[in-house]
């Protein structure tokens, strides 16, 4: 091979690996954008579900109590209009409402109940690769080593996340993260292997965007955020919906316990 189309050659295959760390790179701050975007949308949509449930879940629960005893006593009177024995209504009421029940008081200890922190044990050979990751990212995203203040924002933006998924065992936040850092290990590599390497690190971060993109459509898409995009709507054109819904379930559980209140008295009349 003459001389200059080996420079050629060289030149061709530089260019190559330019063009192909580039786009890792680029790849990379995408990865990162769309999981900063996760990590957002996930805390909107607790923040939301709490407040939801502080002011709206229990009167649902109170409305599903009264609905469910308002049934259980009109199957008692008509069973008791068809003469039925006292023990044989109790039974058939205890048979036909036993999974309402179960479901309305396993609601209720759940809303009665304080979340508490899992504290699962987890694999050695897992917990060292969770460890081995998050000091790789720890030592990537530590604000106090970004040379700007754009960079020293984005930083600030991605160690809390890094310290959530650490602490929480979510090793497929971490992996994500630690995507594209293939370009100081092929050094040592032949021009084919560090083209390959480098395709390979960039169809994973392909991927995770991807996935990415697919985890944030489903989140917009479910009942929680849907719900919290109507109330936010509505608070713009000057309506407070939640309390509005507060208000209507408060007399659906009014009226409904004023009726139950009659079907009891009239149980109690015909024993």
């Amino acid at each position: 091979m003459k001389p200059t189309a080996l420079v050629h050659s060289n030149t061709i295959h530089d260019k190559e690996t330019a063009r192909l760390l580039n786009a890792i790179e680029a790849k990379r701050e995408q990865v990162e954008e769309l999981t900063v975007t996760i990590e957002t949308l996930k805390s909107e949509v607790d923040v939301f579900q709490r407040r939801y449930n502080a002011h709206i879940s229990h009167h649902y629960l109170e409305l599903d109590k009264v609905e469910l005893e308002t049934k259980e006593y009109t199957l008692r009177l008509q069973l008791r209009r068809e003469n039925v024995s006292e023990a044989e209504i109790e039974a058939r009421v205890e048979s036909c409402f036993r999974r309402s029940r179960a479901r309305v008081d396993a609601y209720k200890e759940a809303d009665d109940s304080q979340p508490t922190p899992e504290e699962n044990e987890v694999p050695a050979p897992k917990a060292k690769h969770l460890q081995n990751l998050y000091r790789k990212l720890a030592k990537r995203y530590h604000p106090d080593k970004a040379m700007d203040t754009k960079e020293q924002h984005r930083r600030e933006q991605l160690m809390p996340l890094v310290n959530r998924a650490y602490q929480e065992h979510d090793i497929q936040t971490l992996e994500r993260l630690s995507l594209g850092e293939t370009a100081p290990d092929i050094s040592e590599k032949t021009a084919a292997e560090k083209r390959a390497a480098l395709q390979a690190e960039l169809r994973s971060l392909n991927r995770a965007a991807s996935e990415l993109r697919l985890e944030i459509n489903r989140l917009k898409m479910g009942r929680t955020y849907q719900l919290k995009q109507q109330v936010e709507n509505a608070k713009k054109a000057g309506t407070d919906l939640l309390s509005g819904l507060a208000k209507d379930l408060e007399r659906k559980v009014k009226a409904g316990r004023s009726h139950l209140t009659r079907l009891i008295n009239m149980w109690h009349r015909t024993q």
